[in-house]
Order: structure tokens, then C-alpha cells, then sequence
């Protein structure tokens, strides 16, 4: 008598349970399920678990009118960081809202107040430690997103500072097919 031959896979149920757990867990982390149930704390809150300060983002807006820049469709927050000394001051340049990026190029441009303001020694006085420069298009998308430490920059306003040093401490995201499309127009 031939011994009775075992049909299936004797471990599949296990892997198929693992399986699952894996997708169903993926799944919590992409749709924010832990935050959403108060069992993980955002990764915003976590960097920036303080308070905006108002009074920082008005002084710098109120600077940057100063020095001559038009602030339609600019909005400017400075937010404390977790865990670290400083602030992070965060510019967005709304196309969408009536930012024109022209404004930035030519003499006496939107650009020199920028950099009047934000290669200043004024940011130093406020606590910022970095700044976010955020550029979206007349359709709403972020299009480019850059953050420097303010000391790399200050570096770079002195004679002889390397632009490369600079480089490396930029960090950031570019969407190239929506830059090559808003400077094609």
C-alpha cells in the first residue's frame, strides 16, 4: 500500500496571513491610520510641535514691503523647531494667487528685496535658523520647493565664500517637467 500524498502547501495559510498583515499595514501608514487613531503623532507636529511665531513672520513680511517688494500672492510663516534651537521661516510665492515670478529678475526687482532682507542679520535676531522657499504655479502646485540654513547663506553674501559649500547644504524637491513648463511660457 502506497502512503496517501499530502495536496497543497502545508505553510501557505501562514505565509498568506503575513501576507495581509504586510498590505494592511502599509496601507494604515500611507492613509495616516496611526495619527488618525492618536497613535502616532504627525510628522509635522513632530517637527514643528510649537506654535507659529506671528510676530517673526509680520516682521519679515513687513521687511521684505520695506525693501520694496510687492507681497501679492506671498505669504511668509516662521514655525519654531522641535527638539532643535530656532525657527524655520517658510516663504511661498503663490503664482495662483497673483505672484508674478518676473518680479523676481531685473534691477530693483522683487529679488533684491529678498535678498536685502533675507541675507540680513535680522533673521538671526528672530531665532531662524532656516529658511523654505516655496514656488507654486498659477494652477496651484508646488512646483519648487528649496531650504538652506541660514548660516550657509550668510556664508555665501561674503566675498570669497564658496557656492559650492552652498549647494551641499540646500536640500529640496523640483518638479522638472512643471519648471520646464512654467518657463516655457
Amino acid at each position: 500500500m502506497e502512503p496517501k500524498k499530502r495536496r497543497g502547501c502545508g505553510g501557505c495559510g501562514v505565509v498568506v496571513i503575513v501576507l495581509l498583515l504586510l498590505v494592511a499595514w502599509a496601507a494604515a501608514m500611507r492613509w495616516g491610520v496611526l495619527e488618525k487613531l492618536g497613535l502616532r503623532q504627525p510628522i509635522a507636529e513632530q517637527v514643528f510641535a510649537l506654535p507659529p511665531d506671528r510676530e517673526a513672520s509680520e516682521a519679515l513680511l513687513g521687511a521684505l514691503q520695506a525693501a520694496g517688494m510687492d507681497t501679492q500672492g506671498v505669504s511668509l510663516h516662521v514655525l519654531p523647531m522641535a527638539g532643535q534651537a530656532g525657527s524655520a521661516a517658510i516663504l511661498t510665492l503663490d503664482a495662483s494667487r497673483g505672484f508674478d515670478p518676473e518680479r523676481l529678475s531685473g534691477d530693483g526687482g522683487d529679488g533684491d528685496a529678498l535678498e536685502q532682507v533675507f541675507g540680513h542679520d535680522a533673521l538671526q535676531e528672530l531665532g531662524i535658523t532656516r529658511v523654505a522657499v516655496d514656488y507654486v504655479d498659477d494652477r496651484g502646485k508646488s512646483i519648487v520647493t528649496l531650504t538652506a540654513p541660514v548660516e550657509a547663506l550668510r556664508q555665501l553674501g561674503e566675498k570669497g565664500a564658496d557656492e559650492k559649500e552652498l549647494l551641499r547644504a540646500v536640500m529640496g524637491r523640483i518638479d522638472i517637467p512643471g519648471l520646464v513648463r512654467e518657463v516655457g511660457r
